[in-house]
């Protein structure tokens, strides 16, 4: 009995202890601080048009920013709360244990660490857009306290800075090369194929691909100079797009769209210019296996001498089971290279491009007010974003692909690519290349640049490419090309003169090309000796038709599902040898499946490949690394893909033959994220699936009769 009365007593303890340590209940914090007050500083004026996207005036950036927040937390709070928590840390405190890794993630890479030492460094018009955005936010929060999490508030500047510290990494795969470092059967070489080491992003790792085309003038039948925006993401979640329109009479004037938690556009056009990004992976994290003293293992060797590790401790917050959460800490080591992991297969340090990197919004935002190509190329050269291809027009008829990384300054001859010897200094790269070494492809005589995620050399259909032999091996340039890049060239390098007409229609191309790699496989598959099993008659059946198969996926073909399904792990090598075996065995659950679900493998495809958006659903074109891109994933249990990420807000842009600008759009749902019961939830679905879009309004005169709803965000 006393026993049991001692464990009681501890657990109340415990449990007491706990709950003193949490922050008081969010009325309690919204009692004490007047966030109405504060977004009292603020004046913008939000204008929803007809699809409900936002069209915010400010006589400021700042009052602009602060609208935006407000405007998106209207449509996507639950989300915008979620990227929050993750870049603080935080997230496990709200999710559970299974968040506890991103929480770690952000402490070990000293994202906050860097967001102190520099945002008082940041330009004053940075920070009061960072300020005024969180601004926004806190004015949702305290209006809606039912959906705002304890450990939200106060939302400020530096969360908004630090997202760019935390986020941009990812972009270039630098979670899933420390997922791969953390497997415990890790292979020698790092590849970009591991598990991911977060969990706010999506558990499937859908692609993060996209295409920018951009056409001058003398390429166009009108003398117009056009410009694609298509970038492939997951169609909900924290990297989802939202689409706005920004206003302010500072000159930030841009329309596109942005991520939650994002105090700017990201990409879309302003009068002056535009521009769309597309993935790049270079290699821009470096794997040092430290030698550790077998005296001492909190030592390293380095140049012949012993350092010891420097030592901090990451605190977790975990929720446990309702109010009850767990403080746990875990060491972080720290080499001259950068952090380090423990592993069991050695003790690595990790060093990565944009390490330490705090100035991103200052970036963006001037490339967001840049009004001709220097002041874009003038933002470029600050070298404040790790990575991210470029694909820019401009009303004066530039055009230009930029193969933007933040290249470390490394020695020749190791290869960089593998694990490297943590013994070397010399291996410790300290700063980044010049803007200079950016490869880029700048008005190129055909008239045409594009980048669908393929390498900077193949950047045009003339002869104007970067040339491959001006840049090291030691910037770790990726070679891989994609369908879509093969597809752009053959069909745009076509026309010798490309109408409206034909640079809409020719993006929602839905074949393969024969020299892509996934055909390439195929064609080696097909004439490849089969198995016993695959001669049975089913089998031998569902061959045949695959033979006839035309290489596109459109909605009404009959063998676009039995070759989706059949190349599931050829798209998953993204171009690396996959065995027989493993295409034999998609094959035969391909077979089984269709036959299973629909009583044949000749199924049109629209049946199968579906938009779906609550309770609707329409067929739709595309497949994985087609220009109309759409990653649907394995079957669902109703035997359909459901189109996840790929093709999302699409918007074409046009400066007529006299610069003036003009946009044409569609987002993939709606400006609702998350609202089910919203008009807006779903009112672009259908618009998306049949490939069309609609027209942007982007001057204010232009709205005329399309407003649904105008209001003023603190004023009222």
């Amino acid at each position: 009995m006393r026993l049991l009365l001692s464990l009681s007593v501890v657990i109340a303890l415990v449990v007491t202890a706990a709950l003193l340590r949490m922050p008081p209940p969010v009325a309690q914090q919204i009692a004490k601080v007047d966030y109405r007050a504060q977004a009292r500083a603020f004046d913008a004026e939000i204008l929803r048009d007809r699809w409900g996207v936002p069209h915010i005036y400010g006589g400021t950036d700042a009052d602009a920013a602060f609208g935006l927040a407000y405007a998106h937390a209207e449509d996507d709070f639950d989300t915008i709360q979620s990227v929050i928590l993750a870049t603080r840390g935080q997230l496990a405190a709200e999710q559970g244990l299974a968040a506890a890794k991103t929480d770690y993630l952000v402490q070990w890479m000293g994202v906050w660490d860097a967001v102190e030492r520099d945002y008082p460094k940041l330009s004053p018009a940075a920070r009061h857009v960072a300020e005024a955005y969180a601004a926004g936010i806190n004015l949702y929060a305290a209006q809606n306290p039912d959906r705002v999490s304890r450990y939200l508030l106060p939302v400020t500047g530096r969360d908004l800075v630090a997202g760019f510290t935390f986020k941009t990494p990812m972009f270039y795969g630098f979670d899933e090369v420390l997922g791969e470092l953390l497997d415990p059967q890790r292979p020698k070489e790092i590849n970009r194929s591991g598990e991911t080491a977060l969990t706010w992003a999506d558990a499937q790792q859908l692609p993060i691909g996209s295409q920018g085309i951009a056409v001058a003038p003398h390429r166009s039948t009108d003398d117009a100079t056009r410009l694609l925006i298509n970038s492939h993401q997951p169609l909900t979640g924290p990297v989802a797009w939202y689409e706005a329109r920004v206003h302010s009479d500072e000159g930030w004037n841009m329309a596109g769209a942005t991520f939650p938690a994002s105090p700017v556009i990201l990409h879309g056009h302003n009068e002056f210019l535009g521009w769309a990004n597309t993935v790049n992976k270079p290699d821009l994290v470096d794997i040092y296996r430290l030698t550790i003293n077998p005296d001492n293992p909190d030592e390293y060797l380095l140049d012949g001498q012993w350092h010891e590790f420097e030592k901090r401790e990451a605190r977790i917050r975990v929720k446990l089971l309702g109010p009850l959460h767990w403080t746990a800490g875990r060491e972080i080591l720290m080499a001259e290279h950068g952090p380090v992991f423990r592993t069991e297969h050695g003790t690595y340090a990790v060093r990565w491009a944009g390490m330490g990197e705090a100035r991103t919004l200052d970036f963006m935002l001037a490339l967001n007010k840049a009004k001709n190509r220097e002041d874009f190329e003038a933002a470029l050269k600050m070298q404040a974003m790790p990575s991210i291809n470029y694909v820019y027009a401009d009303r004066d008829g530039n055009i230009g692909h930029y193969y933007n990384a933040m290249f470390p300054e490394r020695i020749d001859g190791p290869d960089w690519w593998q694990d490297l010897p943590g013994d070397r200094s010399e291996l410790i790269w300290r700063d980044y290349r010049e803007f200079s070494w950016m490869p880029k492809t700048l008005n190129p005589q055909s008239g045409l640049v594009y980048n669908a995620n393929n390498p900077p050399f193949q950047a045009t259909d003339g002869d104007d490419d970067a040339w491959v032999e001006d840049f090291p091996a030691s910037m770790g340039i990726e070679t891989q090309v994609t369908n879509r890049a093969l597809q752009i060239e053959a069909l745009y390098g076509e026309q010798k003169r490309i109408s409206a007409a034909d640079f809409e229609q020719l993006k929602y191309d839905h074949h393969y090309h024969p020299d892509s790699y996934q055909i390439v496989a195929l064609e080696r598959w097909l004439v490849a000796e089969k198995p016993e099993r695959l001669q049975q008659e089913q089998y031998a059946v569902a061959l045949d038709s695959l033979k006839r198969w035309d290489r596109s996926t459109g909605r009404d073909n009959l063998q676009a599902a039995l070759a989706i399904l059949t190349l599931a792990p050829v798209q998953q090598a993204r171009g690396k040898p996959v065995p027989n075996e493993e295409i034999d065995q998609a094959f035969v659950d391909a077979v089984d499946a269709l036959v299973r679900f629909h009583g044949k493998v000749e199924v049109p495809f629209g049946q199968i490949n579906r938009h779906v958006r609550g309770e609707q659903s329409w067929p739709i074109d595309g497949g994985p690394d087609t220009l109309r891109a759409v990653y649907g994933g394995p079957l669902s249990d109703e035997g359909t893909f459901e189109n996840r990420a790929g093709d999302s807000f699409i918007m074409v842009v046009e400066w007529d033959s006299d610069g003036r600008v003009s946009s044409r759009a569609v987002h993939n749902f709606g400006s609702a994220t998350l609202d089910r019961a919203s008009p807006h939830f779903a009112d672009q679905a259908e618009l998306f699936a049949a490939e069309k879009l609609r027209p942007v309004p982007f001057r204010r005169a232009e709205l005329k009769g399309q407003v649904s709803r105008r209001y003023r965000p603190g004023l009222q």
